[in-house]
């Protein structure tokens, strides 16, 4: 696509999914809340793994290894474990270059006094299609098989 058709296509995006689970929001974030860990429960990511040169900078970033994939950077903006939310966005890669200005967060919500949480995952970015659907809900299929609901 060249570049004049990209920019012609393109548009701004907000994505918002969510799921129930079946257990606590800390259990969850447990699980989820790590900036550096979300290799350890999205099937879709390889390894998280903290870039060269972190430390001459005072931001946290994270870089993400994806099977067949170029690495893609990204950068915590805020974390509030107490409040079980994060909020981050893309830093560095080839990816960010096409999906651009994406700013996305994720919080898990107490539902049911310990016994059931949502959680949600959103974003903002510039592209021309949904470019993470499908990402988010992968995601949270693993999470489920994690947590399952179960029936009373």
């Amino acid at each position: 696509m060249s570049p004049d058709n990209y920019s012609k296509t393109c548009r701004d995006w907000y994505v918002a999914q969510s799921v129930e689970l079946g257990a606590s929001a800390s259990e969850v974030w447990d699980v989820i809340g790590g900036f550096y860990t979300i290799h350890k429960w999205h099937p879709d990511i390889v390894l998280s793994e903290v870039p060269a040169g972190q430390t001459n900078t005072n931001a946290l970033r994270r870089e993400l290894t994806f099977p067949g994939q170029p690495t893609t950077t990204e950068e915590l903006i805020m974390m509030d474990n107490a409040n079980f939310h994060y909020t981050y966005r893309w830093h560095a890669g080839p990816w960010g270059e096409q999906v651009q200005k994406y700013v996305a967060s994720i919080r898990v919500i107490d539902i049911e006094d310990g016994q059931r949480c949502i959680v949600q995952w959103s974003s903002t970015f510039y592209y021309f299609e949904d470019a993470l659907h499908d990402f988010y809900w992968n995601g949270f299929r693993a999470l489920q098989a994690r947590f399952p609901l179960t029936s009373e």
